[in-house]
């Protein structure tokens, strides 16, 4: 424990630095806040859990308000399991995805039994014993889950997080414009996403000036452009960061990662509108609900922002069209997590509350999501099992499916804690200048590569 201590103190730096870099979704920068089939054949052993036997008191943690539309949708299914489990109390408590605050939490010993952590956080803090190791319990449900996704609760094959909710992008598009320019499907490659761009982008009212555009992408210095831009650099087959001769590099000043630069660049002046060098995900997402768009890259909270604002069109669904190494998406999967120091009884209450949140019933609970201002009910995240087909939500509403089909080919935009001062200080500025024209994809790249190996060295 003194080791876990000393060593959890000289990560929260650097935790820190990953918890403040990210946000892994255009979502979290508006202001209010396809079929394509999964998975099914899934082999797991059955979860044999340890009894409670006596009335006990567990507190879980989230990563939002516990009063807002997503607390209150988290405490319905928390309400669900306490009527399976009458002498389990589950307290439901707000937090944020600090990890300072995660970290501070676990080392004062009052942290609460179950932490919904993001990903980027399990392994480091796994790693060093600040969570408690659940394989044993949950190590069969394994085929659950998309491989990468597993992987990302785990360290050195021992897991520390169990995949509970999230969302990955996907291609949103709008169906009614495809079906008057007579397309049929979504674009499944590079080639056709240009294609149909380039149908959609017209001049409907002949006057001369474009005033609806083929895809809506990011341009602004954010941190938004980053996650949708890593999108093509996975699906070109680049690298962000590699390890050379035990030292990380940076790796995207490649044949691979100029491909990835030029075809998003292309896109931005050719199909785009044209102040997408001041866009961030939000106004992407207010251009595509105008019908400024007809395509674009989103959670699943593009559909449901159409379906909220009262169905302007029919919206539909994709995998993001795949580059020359095929289809790579954004993620943004949390963890279930129990933290060190959680014994007997609470942690037999914790490992039962994870069951049922990670099983199909509590899984299907989550896509009742939260009340928005119509009165109506709207998924926030989605499952990551990918066995879901079969509930009665999906069968309902199947083009969300995509999403949970996103994790099987997931684009990670923090492939490790060097990269979070690179990003801010360096790659989001020069994207940026790749859109307004000031750059060159080479003389960016180059950039790039230097002042991010100097940033590297520093670390």
């Amino acid at each position: 424990m003194k080791r876990f201590i000393a060593v959890l103190l000289s990560l929260m730096l650097v935790l820190v630095a990953v918890g403040c870099g990210s946000s892994n979704t255009a979502e979290e920068n508006v202001s209010n806040e396809a079929v394509t089939e999964t998975e099914t054949e899934a082999v797991t052993e059955p979860v044999e859990l340890e009894e409670v036997e006596e009335d006990v008191e567990i507190s879980m943690q989230i990563v939002w308000a516990e009063d807002s539309g997503r607390g209150k949708a988290i405490r319905e299914i928390l309400d669900a399991f306490e009527a399976k489990n009458p002498n389990i109390k589950v307290n439901l408590l707000g937090g944020t995805q600090d990890a300072q605050k995660v970290l501070s939490l676990i080392l004062s010993g009052e942290a609460p039994e179950v932490i919904q952590v993001p990903y980027r956080h399990v392994q480091a803090i796994g790693e060093q014993g600040g969570f408690v190791e659940l394989t044993g319990d949950f190590g069969g449900n394994k085929d659950l889950f998309f491989d990468q996704i597993w992987q990302l609760g785990e360290f050195d094959g021992s897991l520390f997080g169990y995949p509970w909710m999230g969302h990955s992008i996907q291609l949103v598009y709008n169906k009614t414009m495809f079906d008057e320019a007579g397309l049929d499907k979504a674009p499944e490659t590079w080639d056709e996403l240009y294609e149909y761009a380039k149908t959609l982008t017209i001049d409907k009212d002949g006057d001369g000036t474009i005033d609806q555009y083929g895809l809506g992408l990011i341009g602004k210095q954010s941190h938004d452009i980053t996650w949708m831009f890593n999108m093509f650099v996975t699906q070109a087959g680049a690298e962000l960061i590699k390890e050379v001769d035990g030292k990380e590099r940076i790796a995207i000043n490649s044949d691979e990662g100029k491909a990835a630069l030029e075809f998003y660049s292309k896109l931005v002046q050719e199909v785009c509108p044209p102040d997408t060098a001041n866009k961030n995900g939000g106004d992407v997402m207010a251009d595509f609900r105008n019908g400024i768009t007809a395509m674009e890259f989103q959670g699943p909270w593009g559909v449901t922002d159409i379906w909220k604002n009262g169905n302007p069109f029919e919206v539909s669904a994709a995998e993001v069209p795949a580059g020359s190494a095929g289809r790579a998406a954004d993620i943004g999967p949390y963890m279930l997590t129990v933290p060190v120091g959680v014994e007997d009884q609470k942690l037999a209450a914790s490992k039962l509350l994870i069951e049922f949140l990670g099983s199909k019933e509590g899984q299907e609970m989550l896509m009742k999501g939260e009340v928005a201002d119509d009165g109506n009910y709207y998924p926030f995240r989605v499952p990551i099992r990918k066995d879901m087909k079969d509930t009665d939500y999906f069968k309902e509403h199947p083009e969300l499916l995509v999403f949970i089909k996103g994790f099987e080919y997931p684009s990670i935009s923090t492939p490790s804690t060097g990269w979070i001062r690179v990003e801010e200080e360096v790659y989001q500025s020069q994207l940026n200048q790749v859109m307004t024209g000031q750059l060159t994809p080479e003389e960016a790249l180059m950039n790039i590569e230097e002042m991010g190996n100097k940033i590297l060295d520093e670390n």
